[in-house]
């Protein structure tokens, strides 16, 4: 059976009785680690047997067929009841799983968990169209999703954290859940007896998820800054940045101008582009970035791409000095109009 993705939650809480094998799978490991602990204790209880819990790879399981049916059959006098994980799993398990689901019982669970597998897949689809097996997508967490992620992680531990830090954890969590769950408790320790948290308690805790954080060089360049630029680039460095991250920050960036300034000749007001903007901007950021949206046209983005790209491009093939060199090209960068 297909689980929905509305009724994920509630399986996992209460999956079917009749449900003995399961499928995890999606781009989300963190996701999957949780989901599948979460189907462990609810089948074998909190503190159980560790001998109970078998983990097998896929490459181990197709050069021995036979392994997965004689797990399932073999019978451990100290736990009546027992886990069978497959992880790494793929389409080599389809025909291994159809062989074995004639032993499947109610005190072997099977969960397999694998990478993103797609609507052809056929490992995907014995477990959607089989009636003692289910599958569950593990996809990254949504803007929205992550927001109740973090409000349950905060309420579960008394935390009252301002609606700023809030939605700012928002924005900078949701690739990985355990990664969301380990930033997440960095906090809650930090809040300590206060139970409290601010948005500048969380921003000098939380390191950008979804992009390494070069707010400050960024910013500099794109507003043309040199001051700016001539005291935040040499901070970086300090900290053990190489040149090519930071390019590659801005590269990223730039190409985000570049996107928007293409709806904006459109005839679409540079507001209304970045508010519409997916995932949503941080809404802090959204002044800084309409600004730079409307300080630079399409033509003078291109020549910053081309300068950045040249850059990392010098970085990686020639004997220059790196540093002096990406600076040189930054400087260069400020002067484009």
């Amino acid at each position: 059976m297909k689980i929905a993705p509305k009724s994920v939650e509630s399986f996992l809480q209460s999956p079917a009785p009749s449900c003995r094998a399961i499928l995890l799978y999606g781009p989300d490991a963190g996701l999957i680690r949780e989901r599948a602990r979460a189907l462990i204790t609810r089948f074998l209880g909190a503190s159980y047997d560790p001998f109970a819990l078998v983990e097998l790879m896929e490459a181990k399981i197709t050069a021995d067929p036979a392994l997965l049916s004689d797990e399932i059959s073999a019978i451990n006098m100290m736990a009546p009841k027992r886990v069978i994980w497959l992880r790494d799993a793929g389409d080599k398990l389809t025909r291994i799983l159809t062989d074995a689901a004639g032993q499947f019982n109610s005190s072997v669970l099977i969960i397999a968990s694998g990478d993103e597998l797609s609507s052809r897949s056929s490992l995907r689809a014995w477990f959607e169209k089989t009636d003692s097996a289910a599958a569950i997508a593990c996809y990254h967490d949504e803007v929205r999703d992550v927001a109740g992620v973090i409000r349950k992680a905060f309420e579960s531990a008394g935390v009252n954290a301002d609606r700023d830090a809030v939605e700012y954890l928002s924005q900078q969590l949701g690739n990985d859940r355990y990664v969301t769950n380990q930033e997440l408790d960095k906090c809650i320790t930090f809040a300590g007896e206060s139970k409290k948290l601010s948005l500048s308690d969380v921003q000098a805790l939380v390191d950008y998820n979804r992009e390494t954080n070069f707010d400050d060089l960024v910013n500099a360049v794109a507003d043309r800054n040199l001051a700016a630029l001539e005291k935040h680039l040499p901070m970086l460095l300090r900290e053990g940045n190489q040149p090519v991250t930071y390019l590659r920050a801005l590269q990223r960036y730039f190409n985000r101008l570049y996107a928007i300034r293409a709806r904006i000749n459109e005839g679409v007001p540079a507001e209304a582009v970045v508010q519409g903007l997916r995932p949503p901007v941080f809404f802090r950021q959204i002044p800084t970035l309409t600004r730079h949206a409307q300080n630079w046209n399409t033509e003078s983005i291109v020549k910053a791409l081309r300068a950045l790209i040249n850059a990392e491009l010098a970085c990686k093939t020639t004997d220059l000095p790196m540093v002096p060199a990406s600076a040189r090209r930054l400087l260069q960068i400020t002067q484009i109009r």
